[in-house]
């Protein structure tokens, strides 16, 4: 027991004590970790009984309560270069390592600078001492090497006798707890060791008292050439009474009734009503628990406040008092709280997560599959175990080698993560889509130990694929192969007819009689379904290995694969001619149809594929000059024999010098708000004799001629001074667009950007009120040149739409390639929507512009049913019948004129074109 001068407070350490506090220290970063002094430990145990009770108190035998010492040795062996060095462990504790300030210095390259350290312990019951050894500095600092204690890698361990140390690699230690000074372990002369200070017992032992000497029987030489590197004492005295007053961690002191006797000035500045209350929480029933635990040292949670306190108990029964040592563990148990609130989160996440979870242990190689993960393949928790063969032997053979790629390389590092899609096996059979996604863990080498992720049903998406790739290859009403897959399989046909002379094809080219009349009388509708009936007529009359497609409109291309001559093609015209003379029966309407055949036979003079269908139409033409209802085969004479094409044509260049072209505008409503958000700008043309030619007559006409080119840049020229004019004059046209179709030809055109840059300078446009319009055939007639000319168009500030998605290519590629901000469903998918198939596409388009962030227009809205279902699929915008017929100029402007706020009951239903 030591005295601080001047201060009257006294302060007592044991080396108990000190593990607990310390340790905790450590663990919770309120101070690094304290030398204990070369001090002895105050013996202590606990008392049964109340001191302020009287009558209790003079029948009190603490003697009693102590255990009897016996004389231990305790002695570490330490071998160094072949050379043994005997240390007596008298001190509280030992600092251990290469550095000289080492209580004990071992010199060798392979321990660290400060490797370990012993602390002395007491037991309780006893009374005698040992020593446990931990790993690192006294500020909790690992070593390098690691500490071995028995061949075993530990931070921390009680030693017991035999045990042998190792530090680092050349430097061992043998720990010896010996009651005699005979033990042969520690025989001076066998060993020639002279540096071993022999403690002298004290015949009587009392509490409070050192248990050895600090002196040794003579050789005084031998103590200072000993690795035990001494301190005087006074400095050890010093430092360890200043730690009380010094450290943040709060000391109080009580007597056996609770009554206050010391409390440091951290437990003052924390607690300072502690010095004028004569009962605290932090004193009450110490003593009771003491003894109600039948031990000397508790430890308790104390809630004061807000914080919680864990609060070390010590009874020193021979200096009458009770000793506290508090840590705010507060934090420690708000992060405990969260930890497990977090570990409740995570466990409810992986339960109701929609994708499946793994967790791959690498060096046991195991694989933690979640319920999920084993439900998505049909199988119960019970059925599927953890070898990674549940996992590997699923996936489809034509995958297995891809994925075993995907995940090599991101175990090896050459992929930041692991990525990869792949068909597994179901329980029931069929093969399904998933994407695997996951992220290994790496250890100080950056090789990985585990490897952990998900899976995600991906079925539905490439089924939506596969279904957009359907529809790349077919017509979407008919459903039969639509002009790329025809000549696809064309072309293969043409280059076996090149590779075998003797091998004959033909092409026939098909187009309904009077068609225009039939859907302009009774509507689209009955249109479309005369197509879809004429489709089923025309299959059976082809064999199996010929070819049907769809071209668009009413026009029909037919491959015949294999024939023996120009005979059994016109048998199979005229097969086709009496099919379609019975009646077609289309809501409660008897339709009559004829169609106008061309057919064209292979022969080694063709040098494409493309002549044949181009001579098979043109066979086509003449069948229809011939009075319809017919078939023609094509002879070289009738190239020259067009007659209604050339004269077509000719009226057209007559019409553009006329100015019998002109424009409408059909209004683009918001679905929510039924107003008019913009106008998509249409070409038509008044023939003098003809009347009103649709544009899908005369623009194939121009543009075979040519002329198409001059008349793109005439509509983009007056789709953009009109609606200048508009924005100026009509307040309510401020935030209207207007939306222009740009053909491929036009695009095409090297000075395409400069020629719009310069007619939106002329015009005086806005160019973000003005969309370009742009088909897939555009797009994909030339990549590289279309993605430099759309990027150039976006910076102008001009919006791009993509028309007519899904009736040609439908590469969804492009889709990401290029800025596209609008996205406009075709009116044939629009039509179809009172079909469950045909509403399932309609919503995948709508979806997928959506999830890229684009407009999406739907074209050809005619009913209230499909006006309702795009709502309800979320889509924008829309235009048709159903809101408004094309407007010439005097209606928008009526429009514009009459009305303060644009809605579709405003429209003039009459004044059309």
């Amino acid at each position: 027991m030591g005295t601080l001068t001047g201060s009257e407070t006294k302060f007592w350490v044991t080396s108990s004590i000190a593990a607990t506090v310390m340790t905790r220290l450590k663990r919770e970063s309120i101070i690094p970790m304290i030398h204990s002094p070369n001090l002895p430990e105050e013996e202590y145990t606990i008392a049964f009984s109340r001191k302020a009770k009287k009558a209790a108190a003079t029948e009190r035998n603490i003697e009693t309560l102590i255990h009897p010492h016996r004389q231990t040795y305790h002695i570490l062996a330490i071998e160094l270069d072949q050379e043994k060095q005997l240390v007596s462990l008298e001190d509280a504790t030992y600092t251990i390592g290469r550095h000289k300030a080492n209580a004990i210095v071992l010199d060798d390259q392979t321990v660290s600078r400060n490797h370990a350290f012993l602390l002395r312990i007491c037991d309780v019951n006893t009374k005698q001492h040992s020593f446990r050894i931990i790993d690192g500095d006294l500020n909790g600092n690992r070593s390098q090497n690691g500490l071995w204690v028995n061949g075993k890698r530990c931070f921390v361990h009680d030693l017991q006798d035999h045990d042998v140390i190792s530090f680092g690699e050349n430097v061992h230690a043998t720990y010896i707890s010996t009651s005699s000074l005979s033990d042969p372990r520690i025989d001076l002369e066998q060993n020639n060791v002279q540096s071993l200070p022999v403690p002298l017992p004290r015949p009587i032992l009392a509490p409070g008292s050192i248990l050895f000497h600090k002196a040794t029987l003579g050789n005084a030489q031998a103590i200072q050439e000993s690795l035990v590197q001494q301190h005087p004492g006074d400095a050890a005295f010093i430092r360890l009474s200043s730690f009380p007053e010094l450290t943040p961690l709060p000391i109080i002191e009580t007597d056996l009734d609770g009554k206050i006797t010391y409390i440091n000035p951290a437990a003052t500045a924390k607690f300072p009503e502690l010095r004028t209350l004569k009962r605290h929480l932090l004193t009450d029933g110490l003593y009771e628990t003491l003894v109600q635990e039948q031990s000397e040292y508790v430890v308790r949670e104390i809630e004061i406040g807000s914080s919680i306190y864990e609060q070390a108990i010590y009874c020193i029964l021979q200096s009458g008092l009770i000793r506290s040592y508090l840590i705010d563990i507060s934090q420690h148990r708000r992060t405990e709280q969260q930890l497990r609130l977090s570990e409740a989160r995570y466990a409810a996440a992986a339960k109701g997560a929609n994708d499946g979870l793994w967790d791959w242990d690498l060096h046991a190689n195991t694989i933690y599959y979640s319920d999920r993960w084993k439900s998505m393949l049909g199988y119960s928790e019970q059925e599927i175990g953890d070898s990674p063969d549940e996992w590997f032997n699923r996936i489809h053979p034509q995958d297995q080698e891809r994925v075993t790629e995907d995940l090599s390389a991101h175990l090896k590092g050459d992929t930041p993560q692991f990525e990869c899609e792949y068909r597994i096996l179901h329980k029931n059979g069929e093969y399904l889509w998933f994407r695997g996604r996951g992220l290994a863990l790496r250890n100080d080498q950056n090789q990985a130990f585990r490897i952990a992720g998900s899976q995600t049903d991906v079925t539905a998406y490439y089924s939506t694929r596969a279904q957009l790739e359907y529809k790349a290859h077919h017509d979407e009403m008919t459903q039969l192969p639509n002009r790329v897959l025809f000549m696809e399989r064309l072309t293969h046909a043409f280059r076996m007819a090149k590779r075998h002379q003797n091998r004959i094809f033909a092409v026939i080219f098909l187009d309904l009689d009077r068609f225009k009349i039939i859907n302009d009388s009774l509507g689209h509708a009955v249109g479309d379904q005369l197509l879809i009936e004429v489709a089923k007529r025309l299959q059976h009359c082809l064999r199996k290995q010929d070819t049907i497609a769809r071209f668009g409109g009413d026009e029909f291309a037919l491959l015949l694969d294999t024939i023996e001559d120009a005979a059994e093609a016109i048998q199979i015209a005229q097969r086709i001619l009496s099919a379609l003379k019975t009646k077609i029966s289309l809501e409660q309407h008897d339709v009559y149809t004829s169609a106008s055949i061309g057919i064209a036979v292979s022969s080694q003079n063709y040098q494409s594929p493309e002549e044949l269908l181009q001579d098979a139409d043109t066979a086509m033409y003449r069948a229809k000059k011939h009075g319809k209802n017919c078939f023609e085969v094509f002879c070289a004479g009738m190239r020259a024999q067009v007659n209604t094409q050339l004269q077509l044509e000719t009226d057209l260049q007559r019409a553009i010098s006329n100015h019998e072209l002109h424009l409408v505008y059909q209004p683009i409503v918001d679905l929510r708000t039924e107003s008019i958000v913009g106008f998509e700008a249409l070409l038509r043309w008044h023939h003098p004799e003809r009347g009103l030619i649709p544009p899908s007559e005369f623009i194939p006409v121009a543009e075979d001629a040519g002329l198409m080119v001059s008349i793109d840049w005439w509509v983009l020229t007056e789709a953009c001074q009109q609606m200048a004019y508009w924005l100026k004059t009509y307040p309510n046209a401020a935030d209207l667009t207007v939306n222009v179709n740009i053909s491929a030809h036009q695009f095409l055109q090297s000075t395409f950007c400069e020629k719009v840059t310069a007619i939106i300078q002329e015009t005086e446009m806005q160019p973000h009120h003005l969309k370009l319009e742009i088909t897939e055939g555009v797009i994909l007639s030339n990549a590289p040149n279309i993605s430099e000319q759309l990027n150039k168009l976006k910076e102008l500030g001009i919006q791009l739409a993509i028309d007519d998605f899904g009736t040609g290519y439908s590469s969804l590629s492009y889709l990401y390639a290029f800025p596209l901000d609008v996205l406009k469903v075709d009116y044939s998918f629009v039509s179809r929507m009172d079909q469950d198939n045909g509403r399932e596409i309609v919503r995948t388009i709508v979806n997928l512009g959506q999830n890229l962030k684009m407009e999406v227009v739907a074209e050809g809205v005619e009913t209230k049913i499909q006006q309702e279902y795009l709502r309800e699929m979320g889509c924008e915008y829309a235009q048709g019948y159903l809101f408004s017929r094309p407007l010439d100029n005097e209606a928008v402007e009526s429009l514009l004129t009459n009305q303060t706020q644009l809605n579709t009951s405003a429209f003039p239903a009459t004044i059309t074109v």
